[in-house]
């Protein structure tokens, strides 16, 4: 971090991350909203399209038109099957099973499958003892966290598919540090794309869905609203202002949203949806967030170039 951004103020970077933070912490909530008229794949092809539509927009009003090799379009094609296709799909039907609170904390074990991705995939970046008892200790959290020891209660199905949606989190951000490392683009560039190309792979799985009821379309309908703030703030504009941030304040300040996330969609969930909290949720999340942050020692804190939830540890590709 160059002495630049370590003097940044608070005022040149605080409001951006608030607003990042409300933007990705409220998609769980937009989630739960948009599923009340909209199936799973509908909610992920949905929100993927007007996230293509205005970053599109936007790279075309900056005229930041892109230039790149079919190599390139397939690499990105490759990490956005990971990062903005499936699990698009997955956290949805996840939520039809768990709540926002649950889902959004589960949501934050990202990290834990980054590193080890990173470790398995990537032989020049040796996992040390301390990274690895952040591995042991983050699945240990887990287990807390959705209270395993309570087999009538604990929601296997919903737990399991927000899992694999992290996972592929996981692999997704470990292969955009092998495959788009040597892409020049910029960030608004590169995610425009990467929405566009999953749009096209989640399409067949949104027109296979049964068509949603007509009132879904009424202006005053909540799950079609529900769906366009989706779009709009979780899928683009909040991208948009993490990079802002890694800018103004660095890498490490943008990453730390990770923890901040969770914090809005438990108000979101408790005070609006009215969604119950049980004691083990917040004490698995702290057991998680530790062994997260152990896995992150010694480490260069690095970011995804085009992830519209998460922000993990991944080169900086702007």
């Amino acid at each position: 971090m160059n002495p630049g951004i370590a003097e940044a103020p608070l005022r040149a970077w605080l409001p951006a991350f608030i607003a990042m933070a409300l933007g990705w912490g409220s998609s769980f909530f937009f989630i739960s909203l948009a599923l009340d008229g909209f199936g799973p794949s509908q909610v992920g092809f949905g929100r993927i399209l007007i996230g293509a539509v205005v970053l599109g927009g936007l790279a075309l009003w900056f005229r930041k038109r892109p230039r790149l090799t079919w190599r390139d379009v397939v690499a990105i094609g490759a990490v956005g099957a990971c990062l903005s296709g499936a699990p698009m799909i997955l956290i949805p039907m996840a939520q039809q099973e768990i709540t926002s609170i649950l889902a959004s904390l589960l949501n934050a074990t990202t990290p834990l499958w980054t590193a080890l991705f990173v470790a398995l995939l990537i032989p020049a970046e040796r996992v040390s003892r301390l990274q690895l008892a952040g591995l042991i200790i983050g699945a240990l959290g887990i287990a807390v966290l959705v209270g395993a020891w309570d087999v009538e209660s604990f929601s296997l199905l919903g737990t399991v598919l927000m899992l694999i949606s992290t996972l592929l989190y996981g692999v997704g951000s470990t292969l955009s540090r092998v495959l788009l490392s040597k892409v020049q683009e910029s960030a608004t560039t590169l995610s425009a794309v990467q929405m566009g190309l999953s749009a096209l792979m989640l399409a067949p799985f949104a027109l296979a869905a049964p068509r949603p009821a007509p009132e879904v379309w009424a202006l005053d309908s909540s799950a079609l609203w529900g769906l366009l703030l989706l779009g709009v703030l979780g899928s683009s504009f909040a991208y948009l202002l993490f990079w802002k941030v890694v800018k103004v304040a660095g890498a490490t300040t943008a990453a730390s949203v990770t923890y901040v996330v969770p914090v809005v969609a438990l108000f979101l969930g408790l005070v609006v949806l009215k969604e119950q909290l049980h004691w083990y949720e917040p004490v698995g999340a702290i057991i998680v967030f530790a062994g997260v942050a152990l896995t992150q020692r010694r480490r260069k804190v690095l970011v995804s170039v085009a992830t519209p939830m998460q922000v993990v540890d991944q080169p900086d590709a702007r």
